[in-house]
């Protein structure tokens, strides 16, 4: 399997948010670096330049749109995820140099939507490569053979969550939290999600990609 790991920087000084932001993304098979102060981001990201950062604006060291003045210097992209939500706050977060601008509170699919949105603009390549099957993650393109199909970004985040583990048994329930992380989907939908792909791949060549193991969960062997 190929993996092309993008790294991003998260500087956030709530730490349960920061440990939770971390944990959802390593699941989405990026490279995470969390820290809780600008001076340590700012070290971070000169010793090892990010992809993207995702900046909180209130920090206990350094104010927050310094923090991103300085990375914009860099031309490091910026994404400010921050619970200042009037429009004079976004204004200076995007005069700073940010290139995009989340609010708390926040869902976690639209946060993942908006960095594989920065890395398709960054130019990102990331491709997960199982057999016959290939997913292009910032696009949610899948190829198997010569045919390609673009998938609706439930559907993508599925089939990458399991060709970035592969051999990895899912249960229902550890999909949910990673697909929907705080939401409450129905009852079936990992379900339905599963058989969607699971028809796509098979209409395209590949044919009993994921297996149910039941009573277990699903896999991608």
């Amino acid at each position: 399997m190929k993996r092309m790991q993008r790294r991003i920087l998260i500087i956030e000084d709530d730490a349960p948010l920061r440990e939770l932001l971390a944990y959802e993304l390593q699941q989405r098979s990026f490279d995470v670096t969390a820290v809780g102060r600008g001076g340590d981001g700012l070290a971070a990201a000169a010793d090892q330049p990010p992809d993207l950062v995702i900046l909180d604006l209130g920090l206990p060291d350094i104010d927050g749109l310094d923090v991103a003045a300085r990375l914009h210097e860099d031309d490091v992209p910026v994404l400010i995820l921050t619970a200042r939500s009037d429009v004079d706050a976004r204004v200076e977060g995007l005069y700073a140099g940010a290139s995009d601008y989340v609010t708390k509170p926040f869902e976690l699919r639209e946060l993942v939507a908006r960095i594989h949105a920065k890395m398709r603009d960054r130019g990102g390549s990331e491709e997960l490569v199982r057999g016959v099957i290939t997913l292009h993650v910032a696009t949610g393109t899948v190829r198997v053979g010569s045919e390609t199909r673009v998938l609706p970004t439930r559907e993508a985040d599925l089939l990458q969550l399991l060709l970035a583990h592969p051999g990895k048994v899912f249960a229902r329930e550890e999909l949910e939290h990673r697909l929907y992380g705080m939401e409450s989907p129905d009852s079936n939908a990992v379900q339905v999600y599963v058989s969607r792909v699971r028809r796509t791949l098979a209409e395209m060549g590949a044919e009993n990609a994921i297996v149910t193991l039941r009573g277990k969960g699903y896999t991608i062997p």
